[in-house]
């Protein structure tokens, strides 16, 4: 049976030297750098914010459209039935007899 030493095991898992950030990395970023990347940071922010924003818009007025258009055709399919009229329904294109089918 072999019997393992504490301290290799330890001196293994620590490491050899800190580890540093390259000078260039540590320096101070000029302030006028800094305001230019922040503005940009701030005029990418606000065209996502823009562009959600117009795409909310317009989903809510081609949803609106469609509302108004249905309760038009609802409306009108009512105002039918209620005057006693037996063809409030038009019938789709699809489900239409074909003007050859009785031949």
């Amino acid at each position: 049976m072999k019997v393992v030493q504490l301290r290799d095991v330890r001196s293994r898992l620590r490491p050899g030297r800190p580890v540093r950030p390259p000078p260039a990395l540590s320096g101070s970023i000029p302030a006028a750098t800094r305001v230019q990347a922040d503005e940009a940071f701030d005029d990418r922010v606000r065209m996502r914010q823009n562009m959600a924003a117009l795409i909310v818009t317009v989903a809510i007025l081609v949803l609106g459209a469609w509302l108004i258009d249905s309760l038009r055709h609802y409306s009108r399919l009512q105002a039918c039935i209620e005057a006693g009229h037996r063809n409030c329904a038009p019938l789709e294109p699809k489900l239409q007899p074909s003007p050859y089918s009785f031949r």
